[in-house]
């Protein structure tokens, strides 16, 4: 007996929730250790981020800045959340840290992650700094 097509279809989504999730961990470990390897092969080539002064960068502008090394002493990210949607898909959290000059922060982000060439890529990212009211 076969599982329906239905089923198959939740399973699947399930399994691109599951593989995105661990993809937005990866992100920000990479981002923490300044891992351009890895942001090399997970980035799209049209890839944009939108910075939380709200200029605009591009991939290679990305890259360059990601180099550097980021110096926090904590960096935790808090209420991910995954939305699924065919080969397009969302992921959104929220960061709270502390810099190595002993600043603090929150921000959120918003990743759209796309299904390209077999397999998923950002195509886009935004910061979104949380000012205290």
């Amino acid at each position: 007996m076969s599982a329906s097509p239905q089923l198959m279809t939740v399973h699947a989504a399930r399994g691109a929730e599951n593989k995105l999730y661990r993809l937005n961990a990866d992100y920000v470990a990479a981002f923490l250790a300044s891992d351009i390897d890895w942001f090399e092969r997970h980035l799209a080539s049209d890839f944009r981020c939108i910075l939380a002064d709200g200029g605009v960068i591009d991939r290679a502008a990305f890259l360059s800045d990601t180099a550097r090394p980021v110096a926090m002493k904590s960096f935790d990210v808090e209420d991910v959340n995954v939305q699924v949607e065919g080969e397009v898909a969302i992921v959104q959290a929220r960061t709270v840290y502390e810099r190595a000059d002993g600043g603090r922060g929150e921000s959120r982000y918003t990743e759209v992650w796309i299904g390209r060439e077999g397999r998923w890529q950002t195509l886009l990212a935004q910061i979104t700094p949380v000012v205290p009211a």
